[in-house]
């Protein structure tokens, strides 16, 4: 703190710095309680009522954050170590949201895998909390806290197969590049405290002038940042864990990565280096253009050579990073207004897709061949094409959501003086239907099979609501697009 800074604490402040960071201390709050819970109640029953609380703490935390973002006004909480803006309240709802379409995917592929489920639930919870600190983070230390709380439960929700060879590497192999680029993003951070002298991001923006390019510390700094924020957004050439981790970890926990940890890194990023180091961008947007540009082309490349949905899913993944990257580069109300669409969008397309894969699943283990697909058009017309309205979205086909996604992010791209970068994107998003459509190519062609895909109401709930939110949103895009600009607007520099 600043000499003099004033320490004195009272119950008004304490109050109006829980209401900042509401919708995390609810949710906490029903973590808290479920794990108490989990220690009172006899095993049998045990998984059913840890996901209704899980279901409910993400509601409750959902409704608050909703409620926050119509009546209240955001500002800074906790010596402006956190923060209750537009900004963070986005977040919140996405990360809410996802942590209900979680717990209705897993809660009968846990069953029917013979996992323990209210451990699951409870690590899902942890890592929604980690997500949301990192969205309401306006320092450098709550970045990190969230982040690693994230990770952590990220870290053993990929081995929770225990008795399957492929979770428990793709746990170690998490683990292990994560602790590296986790400590790419200490180091830089430290780099950027000593050379601005806070860690508070608003602070850090203030202070530094336009001759901060010439600080060797701020520049080495931003690159090791840069590394490890394109290490948690599965951004190549940075990307050499997403395939393995995707493939080896429970089909739920990938498809809750998939969204929540990009996401969440996404928000990290837009923070530090947007809302941060502003006088730096030139620095910070040559660095990330050199890794959209990269993850397009090795994301959409290596994802046409794919035999396994989830390895195929996850190059999908590096090459939607690339696209993201071009809304964070381009900056200003309609770079970042597009960001924040795209990731919601995402969230639906995405997990969707995973979501259809999840049902496919046996007791001995999941299946994720183009094969397991084969005659879904006759063995379950639902699913079927809600898999169709999932890959088309993501490959951009209008109206969906995927399609005025790319849009809003090439056109601020185009704004912002990138046409090369948006050239390049517009190229590897019409090779990127080549793959999406094959997945397609099982999924309507006649087939023997008889044997029907079951899936409990939850599952079809989450694959539904996934499915009408693609299409509806791509019908009306303007709505959530204008919630993204007010979520956008308190961050935009100066």
């Amino acid at each position: 703190m600043p000499p003099g800074t004033d320490l004195t604490y009272t119950w008004s402040q304490a109050q109006a710095d829980l209401g900042q960071i509401a919708p995390v201390v609810a949710l906490t709050g029903f973590f808290l309680l479920a794990l108490v819970t989990d220690l009172i109640i006899p095993r049998p029953r045990r998984g059913g009522v840890i996901a209704m609380f899980a279901v409910v703490g993400f509601a409750y935390s959902l409704g608050t954050a909703l409620y926050r973002w119509r009546y209240a006004t955001g500002g800074y909480a906790y010596h402006k170590f956190a923060t209750g803006d537009d900004f963070a309240l986005f977040f919140e709802i996405l990360f809410a949201s996802l942590g209900i379409l979680t717990v209705a995917v897993s809660h009968s592929y846990l069953k029917r895998r013979g996992f323990l489920e209210s451990e699951f639930h409870i690590l899902v919870m942890a890592a929604v909390i980690g997500m949301m600190v990192l969205a309401s983070a306006t320092s450098l230390v709550t970045v990190f806290l969230g982040l690693e709380l994230l990770s952590i439960a990220l870290y053993i929700m990929c081995g929770f197969a225990r008795t399957d060879f492929k979770s428990q590497e793709a746990a170690a192999k998490y683990l292990l590049v994560g602790g590296f680029a986790s400590a790419f993003v200490l180091y830089g951070m430290a780099l950027v405290y000593g050379g601005s002298g806070t860690t508070v991001i608003p602070d850090i923006a203030q202070r530094l002038s336009t001759s901060a390019g010439t600080n060797p510390l701020l520049l080495l700094g931003i690159v090791l940042m840069g590394v490890g924020f394109a290490f948690k957004v599965s951004a190549a050439p940075f990307h050499m864990w997403t395939p393995d981790v995707y493939q080896g970890a429970p089909i739920p926990v990938t498809a809750f990565m998939s969204v929540g940890t990009k996401a969440a890194a996404f928000a990290m990023i837009v923070r530090v280096f947007s809302a941060g180091l502003p006088h730096l961008a030139p620095e910070w947007q040559t660095l990330l253009a050199v890794v959209a540009v990269t993850s397009m082309v090795v994301g959409n490349l290596m994802a046409i050579v794919q035999t396994s949905l989830k390895r195929l899913l996850a190059y999908s993944g590096v090459a939607q990073a690339g696209y993201i990257l071009i809304g964070v580069i381009a900056g200003g109300p309609k770079g970042l207004a597009a960001v924040l669409y795209y990731l919601f969008v995402y969230m639906f397309m995405n997990f969707g897709a995973f979501a259809v894969i999840t049902l496919l699943a046996r007791p001995e283990g999941d299946r994720d061949r183009f094969a397991d697909l084969e005659g879904l058009g006759r063995r379950s017309p639902v699913l079927a094409v809600a898999m169709s309205v999932f890959m088309l979205s993501l490959a951009g086909f209008p109206p969906s959501v995927g399609f005025f996604g790319k849009l809003f992010l090439f056109t601020a791209g185009v704004s912002a003086g990138y046409t090369w970068l948006v050239v390049i994107a517009v190229l590897m998003s019409v090779v990127s239907v080549f793959y999406y459509v094959r997945v397609l190519v099982p999924v309507w062609s006649p087939s023997p099979r008889t044997d029907r895909v079951s899936a409990s109401i939850s599952s079809n709930f989450a694959i539904v609501l996934s499915g009408v939110a693609s299409v509806v949103l791509g019908l009306y895009p303007t709505t959530l697009l204008i919630a993204g600009q007010l979520g956008a607007s308190p961050i935009n520099p100066p």
